[in-house]
């Protein structure tokens, strides 16, 4: 019987681990899917000459707060908060040349 015991525990520990392990994932690929639709959105905008100094951008489950800045007379710089309604946070900052009318450099800290 200990040994029957045993083994469901074993069982459990595996199926809640990986019910978290799915979390985890699910969260991680919902931040990222944010952040590339934010540089996506902020670089179209600024090749329109059209985004705001900042603002935020909102999703179905979460926000992100942008400000962009002037580096140089061709490259803007714009950083990206990301705040996930679980309260994940995420930290992207996106370099935008002027010239190429792309985003040309990405940095992500979470």
């Amino acid at each position: 019987m200990l040994l029957i015991s045993f083994y469901l525990l074993i069982l459990t520990e595996n199926y809640l681990a990986g019910k978290r392990f799915a979390k985890e994932t699910e969260t991680i690929r919902l931040q990222e899917y944010y952040m590339l639709c934010s540089a996506k959105q902020a670089e179209a905008m600024m090749g329109e000459g059209l985004l705001p100094a900042s603002g935020i951008m909102n999703y179905e489950l979460g926000d992100v707060a942008f400000q962009k800045q002037s580096i140089s007379g061709s490259v803007e710089e714009v950083t990206f908060n990301l705040k996930l309604d679980s309260g994940e946070k995420a930290l992207g900052i996106g370099q935008y040349d002027k010239v190429t009318g792309a985003m040309v450099r990405w940095k992500e800290k979470n």
